[in-house]
């Protein structure tokens, strides 16, 4: 039986990213804005994707920041639960969902230059369509102005430890496991 989470991503034309999930960009504004100070300088004013968190490729959004404001818009799926971390160090936590009656945001806010991770909220069985279903959660992201790689910035442990010391407990499973990996190579 093909499971729901491998239908959505088959019909919605989601690729498998390395580091675990799913993604398909689904717009970028042919519009173009200046944004000094930033390498390269024009961004286009926004940009959509589709991102897909699965369990079995780790259940993760891994720890980022990314210049731009970001929005996440929940679509399908497990909640999930999401940390943001303000360039203060402030926590903020709060759950992707679609229950706004048990504290769910059906969209999330990320301003640019906050660190946000998220994971599957596993553990909630309710949203499963049939027993043993992987758990998934399926959203859109825009962000605005539109992603350009050179605006992201992803954290090694050493990096995470060094800018939070007093939050490392709360991040360590957020750190993306390849950069992890090669983080402890300068061990």
């Amino acid at each position: 039986m093909q499971h729901r989470k491998d239908l959505i991503a088959q019909k919605l034309g989601l690729i498998s990213l390395p580091f675990g999930g799913y993604f398909k960009e689904t717009f970028r504004s042919p519009e173009t804005v200046q944004i000094p100070g930033r390498e390269g300088s024009e961004r286009n004013v926004f940009t959509t994707i589709y991102f897909m968190m699965s369990s079995e490729q780790g259940g993760k959004n891994y720890i980022l920041s990314n210049k731009s404001d970001t929005t996440h818009y929940f679509h399908d799926g497990w909640p999930a639960y999401y940390i943001l971390v303000s360039p203060e160090g402030k926590i903020e936590e709060h759950i992707l969902g679609r229950d706004v009656t048990k504290g769910h945001v059906p969209q999330l806010r990320v301003p640019g230059g906050y660190l946000k991770c998220g994971k599957i909220l596993v553990d909630e069985k309710s949203y499963a369509s049939f027993p043993d279903e992987i758990p998934f959660t399926l959203m859109s992201e825009e962000v605005a102005p539109g992603f350009d790689s050179r605006d992201c910035f992803v954290p090694t442990e050493k990096e995470v430890q060094s800018l939070y010391p007093e939050l490392w407990n709360t991040l360590q499973e957020y750190i993306t496991p390849q950069l992890d990996t090669q983080g402890n190579k300068d061990n």
